[in-house]
């Protein structure tokens, strides 16, 4: 290790295997203390006791010079992945990271731990790059964080010579090809690191990819000899939910007033609805900001930050925030529309929970979404991208319309198998839909379409059969067919659900964009003659389901005594001033899981705060005797 590296303190056994390595020049021996030393470092820097699935196999195999693929979720452990080989090689490890934001929280993070780490990107004065280059030339950074434009700029190949390189790890590696769901046209140039740097290892990892992605990945990097490494993409503490649209905000507004003081994402799609959202939570006396495109750099800018310090509670916002965001206590995610593919609801939902604690992810579906993106992609000029789309967004709807269990869904989709009958972190395991048997009302909404000839949306159709008068249905006469006032037990909002499931198993087809009007589907004519019977899943409302969520079990540490649960709330309290005094998120002080495991154990000195997960030396040395006094007390 060179001598900028931490200068670690290894107690008296990992001395002594220390020195059995200086003797013994076995390639076992050598794996074997390899790992233990990563174990230490593990323990010593990041303050944790074990490794997660996988993430010593990965270390193992960057310390040994060799290439990698990584898809591991989402809150999994990715980073250490490369950051502890970056702690044990010599020379600086360069990560490819997608955002500035991204960058810059991670490196604040390391920061604090100790770790020599950097990031170069456009916002640094010509002052601080002469000041990185030389330390990046005289190998005294750990890691050096920047963008793959940076990396592609001439001259830069020149300078990454003139230095000591032992790794590069590719992060957000998914944005590396077009079938991804954030494609980044510089990430296609990212070949070159293997032909300038050959003999440097390079890991390349991605919280989602499909198969094909993953081949792409390969492809692209030219490391067909990497090894591949996947974890389950299974996100134990996350409880999936969906609802029909009804009411939405006033669904959204309670949902976020019973979880008072949690953070919380919103995802709409168009930036006027960021707007309005956030505006009514405001009035509602909920400390909330929005984030989109359309507002200036400084204003995102400040949002982003005033949500990452916890000064406010909720960020409304486009698919354009999140990508970059480290937070590891967002508690729930709220998707006001449709997201276009199951990659993007997995990464967005992904943002939930990455400490490990239960968080709640909380979907509103209406099948207009799924019209509103087919007239999207209808106007794409690519027939094999309209093609992909159409089947992305077929995926998306299949999903939130099957009763069947998200989780497993989810899965089946990356071509995992989940092993339980239920998996008690759905509505749909938590709360099972009752099957209705809705042929007869089926049929009378199958009749009543063709009836008026296929030339009438949704609206239309429910008013002539409810018998409903308005001087359009005089119009055209359609007060005088015989489906006109039928449907008497079905209300309005029942029938408009069953229109849009009639929708979902293409019994009903919607044509056009503008104007759009229902047409009968490819199964419409067997059900009409009643050769197929028609079962709906009805959901029983958020009600019943928010007090079966309630009793189920979740994760993370729980409060057995009303006292641990008022010590945990001081030490949050004494978080957020020193987060404040030092500049930095809540969060970069210590996780959320380390201050209840606190509360829950109560350390009464250095080495006891040592064994609380997250606890490293360099924190403890920090702010240890502050932490242990608020205990004390």
């Amino acid at each position: 290790m060179g001598s900028c590296k931490i200068e670690f303190v290894f107690d008296q056994c990992y001395n002594s295997f220390v020195s059995l390595f200086t003797d013994v020049e076995t390639v076992s021996t050598c794996d074997h203390l390899s790992a233990e030393r990563s174990l230490a470092l593990l323990k010593q820097v990041f303050g944790y006791t074990s490794f997660r699935a996988q993430q010593a196999d990965i270390v193992a195999q960057v310390l040994a010079g060799k290439d990698a693929v990584v898809v591991m979720p989402t809150g999994g452990g990715k980073s250490l992945c490369y950051q502890l080989p970056a702690l044990q090689l010599e020379g600086t490890c360069i990560v490819v990271s997608p955002l500035i934001s991204l960058m810059q929280d991670q490196v604040m993070a390391l920061r604090q731990l100790g770790v020599a780490a950097r990031y170069w990107n456009s916002v640094l004065r010509m002052e601080d790059v002469k000041e990185l280059v030389g330390e990046l030339k005289a190998g005294q950074l750990d890691l050096l964080y920047l963008a793959p434009e940076r990396l592609m700029m001439e001259g830069f190949d020149e300078l990454l010579q003139q230095c000591r390189i032992s790794l590069i790890a590719i992060d957000e590696a998914h944005c590396i090809s077009e079938w991804g769901h954030e494609f980044r046209g510089d990430y296609r140039h990212l070949y070159r690191l293997k032909q300038q740097l050959p003999k440097v290892p390079i890991i390349a990892l991605t919280a989602t990819a499909t198969p094909r992605v993953v081949k792409d990945i390969y492809d692209q990097l030219q490391i067909e000899d990497a090894a591949f490494f996947q974890s389950s993409f299974d996100r134990e503490n996350l409880f999936y939910e969906i609802r029909a649209k009804a009411n939405t905000f006033q669904q959204i507004l309670h949902f976020i007033q019973d979880r008072s003081g949690q953070a919380g994402i919103i995802y709409a799609q168009s930036r006027k609805q960021v707007m309005a959202i956030s505006e009514k939570l405001q009035q509602k006396g909920i400390l909330a900001l929005p984030y989109h495109a359309g507002l200036s750099v400084q204003e995102r800018e400040a949002n982003q930050e005033a949500f990452i310090h916890d000064r406010v509670a909720v960020i409304v916002a486009t698919i354009a925030f999140g990508m970059g965001i480290n937070k590891p206590d967002v508690r729930f995610v709220i998707h006001h529309d449709l997201p276009k593919t199951i990659e993007n609801y997995y990464q967005e939902t992904g943002r939930a929970g990455r400490d490990g604690e239960a968080s709640h992810c909380l979907l509103f579906f209406s099948y207009g979404d799924t019209h509103k993106y087919l007239g999207f992609i209808e106007q794409m000029d690519d027939a094999t991208e309209r093609k992909h789309a159409q089947h992305k967004l077929q995926q998306m709807s299949r999903f939130v319309s099957q009763p069947l269990c998200r989780r497993k869904q989810l899965l089946q989709y990356f071509e995992e198998v989940y092993p339980k009958v239920n998996c008690q972190r759905c509505d749909i395991c938590v709360n099972p839909p009752k099957m209705r048997d809705v042929t007869l009302e089926s049929q009378k909404i199958l009749s009543c379409i063709y009836r008026v000839k296929q030339r009438f949306g949704a609206q239309m159709i429910v008013d002539v059969l409810k018998g409903k008068s308005s001087p359009k249905i005089t119009q055209y006469g359609l007060d005088t067919l015989s489906v006109y006032g039928i449907e008497e037990s079905a209300s309005i909002a029942q029938l408009r659900d069953m229109i849009q499931y009639l929708t979902f198993i293409e019994a009903v087809k919607v044509v056009g964009t503008e104007y759009p009007v229902l047409a009968l589907g490819s199964e419409a004519k067997q059900i009409l003659k009643g050769e197929k019977t028609v079962t709906m899943p009805v959901f029983q409302g958020p009600k019943q389901l928010d007090k079966r969520v309630t009793s189920s079990k979740g994760t993370g540490v729980g409060f057995a005594s009303g006292s641990a649960r008022e010590l945990y709330g001081r030490l949050r309290s004494l978080r957020t001033r020193l987060a404040k005094e030092k500049g930095v998120p809540p969060y970069i002080i210590f996780h959320d899981r380390s201050l209840k495991e606190m509360a829950v154990e109560q350390p009464q000195d250095l080495q006891a705060l040592l064994m609380i997960s997250g606890v490293g030396e360099t924190k403890a040395q920090r702010y240890g005797q502050l932490f242990l006094a608020a205990i004390r007390e």
